[in-house]
């Protein structure tokens, strides 16, 4: 489903799939929880403590052998404590500069 929000630039899809968080700042990999993507950033659920400013790379994997993990470095902008777990906003960035 899309979620027009007049704050954004582009639509957000709602999803409710894992992916992996590797901290860029560490080497440590994360099973997270996917809750929407755009092209500018994602929501993401998970247990484990992120700070804002963090640099971060999320890979999506595709139920299909056939196509290659979406890969995106981004850094957390916005995190917000849902009891045990944190709900993550991250800003995809560009590897260039």
């Amino acid at each position: 489903m899309l979620v027009d929000d007049e704050r954004r630039k582009f639509l957000r899809l709602n999803a409710d799939t894992e992916a992996n968080v590797k901290r860029l700042d560490g080497d440590e990999t994360l099973s997270v929880r996917l809750t929407d993507l755009s092209p500018s950033g994602c929501a993401l659920v998970c247990e484990a403590p992120l700070s804002a400013g963090e640099r971060l790379e999320v890979s999506i994997s595709s139920p299909s052998d056939r196509i290659a993990p979406l890969v995106c470095s981004g850094r957390v902008v916005r995190v917000d404590r849902d009891g045990e777990r944190q709900v993550v906003g991250v800003e995809f960035v560009s590897d260039a500069g």
